[in-house]
């Protein structure tokens, strides 16, 4: 396992500010969501996530070791139509399966946290499905609470 300090050697985590390339990630929205779209193709995948990115409310960020995107995150104010609202979703994190267990999720999701105190959020939601093992161990390492369970799936919170 990496620690930050080593992790900074070569690591920069970049906010992409305008509509991000997602064809150049296709291979982490793949491994974020396998089941999930099951059967559609990359270009239907990359469309999807085309349509659901808001630029006024999204904040994105590519986790970069050297030139290659090796990780990334999205998270939103939530509700998205409530501009003023203080509280954030995690919409989206993932790290290339043959990257993960490294500390890469810790160090996106320690960023993202950091991020949402920066922009005065008060409250930041976050969804791990049951069978994602390693995003329930994150969510619990970085000291993250039961915001509510349903049938799939456990939301966390944190204040940041």
């Amino acid at each position: 396992m990496l620690y930050e300090n080593q992790i900074e050697d070569y690591m920069e985590i970049r906010e992409i500010k305008e509509m991000p390339n997602y064809s150049e990630i296709v291979a982490l929205i793949n491994a974020e969501w396998p089941s999930k779209f099951s059967d559609k193709t990359d270009d239907e995948k990359i469309a999807e996530m085309e349509k659901s990115h808001n630029l006024k409310t999204d904040t994105i960020k590519y986790l970069y070791d050297k030139d290659k995107v090796v990780g990334f995150y999205r998270c939103s104010i939530w509700p998205r139509e409530d501009i003023n609202s203080k509280i954030a979703h995690t919409l989206d994190i993932a790290i290339l399966p043959s990257r993960q267990k490294e500390g890469l999720g810790t160090l996106l999701m320690t960023d993202m946290i950091k991020d949402c105190k920066q922009k005065g959020i008060s409250k930041l939601l976050s969804r791990s499905f049951y069978n994602n093992k390693g995003s329930i161990r994150l969510h619990k390492s970085l000291g993250f609470s039961i915001h509510l369970e349903t049938e799939d799936s456990i939301v966390w919170e944190i204040e940041p």
